[in-house]
C-alpha cells in the first residue's frame, strides 16, 4: 500500500476513534476500567515476578546447569542451547514472555536474528494456569476441557517446531550466553526497570484494543457469532468471554476458544513485536504460522472432544 494512502487511512481511523471517545465516553471509561483491572489483577501478578526471576536466572547463567536437559530439545528442533531455554521458559510463563526472552538473548548476542525468527515460530504458548483455570474452569466450567485445550495448544507448537526444524539449523552454534557479570543489585534493578517498562507497554496495547473492540460493538449491530469472531481476532480475552456466552454446543465453544488462543489476537501480536521492535524480525512469517497454529490446534480439540463423546 502506498505510504501516503496508508497514513491517510491511519489518520481517518484515529479521528473516528477520537470522535467515538466523546460520543460513548461512559462506555469507553468502563472499558478502560475493565482493562485496568485485567492488567492489575491478572497480568501483573503472573508476569511481574516471573519476568524478574527468569531475568535473574538468565543473567546468572542458568544454562550451565541445564545443558544436559536442554540437549534433547536442541537436537529435536535443530536449535542451539540458548534457543532451547527460550522454548522451556516460554512454556512455563506464556506469551508474550517468549518475546521478552528472545529480546534478552538478542541483546547479549547469544542468538542470531535467524535463530530468533525460528524460535519465535513455535514458542507461542499461552500460560498453562490461564488455560486450565480461566478457560477450563471459569469460562467452560469443565477442567478436563481446559486440559484438552492445553495439550492441543502445546502439541501444535511442537508440531510446528518439527515441521520447521530445517528452517535454519543452529544445533552446532557456539554463541553461548554472555554474562555481563554485574553486581546482584545492579542486575536486580535493571530487571525490575525493564519489567515495569514492558508491563506498562502491555497495559497500553491491551487497553487500546479493548477500546477498539468496544467501539465496534456499540456502533455495529453484529450478530453474536460475528461479534465474537471480530473481538477474538483483535483481543483474545474479550473473544473468549463472548465465546463462552454463545448459545452453541460446548465442543464448538472449546474449538473457537482454542483458535483464538493459538492465533493470539492482533493485540498479542503487537505486544510481541513491540518488545522486539528494534530487531528486523519477519512478522508475515509469524502471522502465517499463527494461523496454521490456530487451525491445527482447534481442529485437534474438535476431533478429541468428538471422539470422547463417541467413546
Amino acid at each position: 500500500m502506498n505510504k501516503k494512502y496508508f497514513n491517510t487511512f491511519i489518520i481517518i481511523g484515529l479521528l473516528v476513534i477520537l470522535l467515538e471517545l466523546f460520543n460513548h465516553s461512559n462506555t469507553v471509561n468502563d472499558t478502560i476500567i475493565n482493562s485496568s483491572k485485567l492488567w492489575f489483577y491478572n497480568i501483573i501478578p503472573s508476569l511481574f515476578p516471573m519476568y524478574i526471576i527468569i531475568d535473574l536466572l538468565i543473567n546468572y547463567d542458568i544454562l550451565s546447569y541445564l545443558k544436559f536437559i536442554l540437549k534433547p530439545i536442541s537436537k529435536l528442533f535443530k536449535i542451539n542451547i540458548n534457543s532451547s531455554i527460550i522454548f522451556i521458559l516460554s512454556m512455563l510463563s506464556g506469551f508474550p514472555s517468549n518475546s521478552k526472552y528472545i529480546s534478552t538473548y538478542l541483546d547479549n548476542d547469544s542468538i542470531s536474528l535467524n535463530e530468533a525468527n525460528k524460535i519465535l515460530m513455535f514458542t507461542h504458548f499461552s500460560n498453562p494456569l490461564f488455560i486450565i483455570n480461566s478457560i477450563g474452569i471459569n469460562f467452560l466450567h469443565n477442567k478436563l476441557m481446559g486440559i484438552i485445550i492445553l495439550i492441543s495448544h502445546y502439541l501444535t507448537n511442537i508440531i510446528i517446531g518439527l515441521i520447521n526444524r530445517n528452517y535454519i539449523s543452529t544445533l552446532n552454534s557456539n554463541n553461548d550466553y554472555k554474562n555481563k557479570k554485574n553486581s546482584f543489585v545492579t542486575t536486580l534493578t535493571n530487571s525490575i526497570y525493564n519489567t515495569i517498562k514492558i508491563l506498562f507497554l502491555l497495559y497500553g496495547i491491551i487497553t487500546i484494543f479493548m477500546i477498539i473492540t468496544t467501539i465496534i460493538n456499540v456502533n455495529f449491530h453484529l450478530n453474536p457469532i460475528l461479534k465474537t469472531m471480530i473481538s477474538g481476532l483483535l483481543e483474545i480475552t474479550t473473544g473468549i468471554f463472548y465465546t463462552s456466552n454463545l448459545n452453541i454446543n460446548v465442543i464448538y465453544k472449546a474449538s473457537i476458544i482454542t483458535f483464538f488462543l493459538s492465533f493470539g489476537g492482533i493485540s498479542i501480536h503487537m505486544q510481541v513485536f513491540s518488545i522486539l521492535n528494534k530487531y528486523k524480525l519477519n512478522y508475515l512469517n509469524y502471522l502465517r504460522i499463527r494461523l496454521i497454529h490456530a487451525i491445527i490446534s482447534s481442529s485437534l480439540v474438535f476431533v478429541i472432544l468428538q471422539l470422547k463423546n463417541v467413546i
